[in-house]
C-alpha cells in the first residue's frame, strides 16, 4: 500500500512503509528490512527529501553488504548517484556511476544496465560533453526498448533530443522531441515523460529564437510537473521559463523567481543546468 501510494503521488506513503519496517523487525527478517530501508528512500526522493532519501539509501546499503549483496547494494549507490546528479554534484555522482556500472555489465541485468548509462548520459549531458552523453543515452535506450520500458525509453528519448539542441541542430531536437511527447501522450506509462519532453521542446524553441513558443512549452513542462508533484521537474521548469522571459526582452514575475529559489534551496540544487539560447 505505501509503495502505490508513492506510485500514485498521494501522501501517507511513508508510514506504510515504517509499519512494514517494524514488521520485519520484529520478526528478524534482515532481508526485507533491507530493502524497505532502500524503498523509504525512494519514496523520500520522490517527494523532494533528498536529504533524508540520501539517508536511507545508505542505511540500506549498510544493511545489504551485511547479507553480503553486492547486487542491492550497487543499486544503492546508484541511487545515491540520482539526488547528486539532480544536485549539480556531477564529478560525485559519475564516480558512483562508473563504480556500479561493472556490476551491471556483468551481471547482464539489462534493465540496470540501461539505467546506469541514462543516468550517466545524463551527467554528461550537464556537463556539456555532448557526444560522450549522445553514446551513452543510445546505449541506454537500446538497452531500454530490448526489456519493453516504455517509460524509460521516453525519458532517454528527451535527453538525446536535448543532445541535439546542444549539438546545433535544433529542429532535429524540436522534431524528435515532439514525435516523443505524442508517443507520451497516448501511452499509458508516459505522463513522466511529458514535463522534460515540453523543456526539450521549449530548449529548442529558445534555441531558434521563438521566444513566444518557447515560452508556451515551458508552461505546459510546469504544468506537467506541477500535476505529478514533481518538484526537481517544477525546478527545472521554472529555471528554463525565467530563461523564456529574458529571451523577449522582459523580467520574469516574481513569484516565478520566487518559487524556482525556493525549490532550489529546498532540494540543495548546486547548479541549475544550461538553458540554451537563441543561436548568435
Amino acid at each position: 500500500m505505501g509503495w502505490a501510494y508513492g506510485v500514485l503521488g498521494k501522501d501517507g506513503a511513508e508510514p506504510y512503509l515504517q509499519r512494514a519496517l517494524d514488521a520485519y523487525r520484529r520478526s528478524g527478517n534482515l532481508l526485507r528490512q533491507a530493502a524497505l530501508l532502500s524503498n523509504l528512500g525512494v519514496i523520500c526522493q520522490w517527494e523532494g527529501r533528498w536529504d533524508e532519501a540520501l539517508a536511507y539509501y545508505e542505511r540500506g546499503r549498510a544493511e545489504t553488504l551485511k547479507l553480503g549483496n553486492m547486487f542491492d547494494a550497487a543499486l544503492a549507490r546508484m541511487n545515491v548517484a540520482e539526488i547528486l546528479s539532480d544536485r549539480g554534484e556531477l564529478d560525485e555522482a559519475q564516480a558512483l556511476l562508473l563504480d556500479t556500472l561493472p556490476v551491471w555489465r556483468a551481471s547482464r541485468y539489462r534493465y540496470l544496465l540501461g539505467g546506469c548509462l541514462w543516468l550517466l548520459g545524463r551527467v554528461s549531458l550537464r556537463a556539456g560533453r555532448i557526444g560522450e552523453a549522445r553514446a551513452r543515452l543510445e546505449e541506454a535506450r537500446a538497452l531500454f526498448v530490448a526489456v519493453k520500458r516504455e517509460e524509460e525509453t521516453l525519458d532517454v528519448d528527451a535527453r538525446i533530443a536535448e543532445c541535439r539542441v546542444f549539438a546545433g541542430d535544433a529542429e532535429a531536437g524540436l522534431a524528435s522531441a515532439t514525435d516523443a511527447l505524442a508517443r507520451a501522450r497516448v501511452s499509458k506509462v508516459g505522463g513522466k515523460a511529458v514535463s522534460v519532453l515540453q523543456r526539450v521542446r521549449g530548449h529548442a524553441l529558445l534555441r531558434m529564437g521563438d521566444c513566444a513558443a518557447a515560452r508556451e512549452a515551458l508552461e505546459e513542462s510546469l504544468a506537467a510537473a506541477r500535476t505529478r508533484k514533481d518538484l526537481q521537474e517544477t525546478a527545472l521548469a521554472l529555471h528554463s521559463l525565467r530563461a523564456a522571459y529574458r529571451c523577449a526582452g522582459t523580467e520574469p514575475p516574481a513569484e516565478v523567481v520566487a518559487e524556482g529559489d525556493a525549490l532550489v534551496a529546498r532540494l540543495a540544487i548546486r547548479t541549475l543546468p544550461t538553458v540554451p539560447m537563441p543561436a548568435g
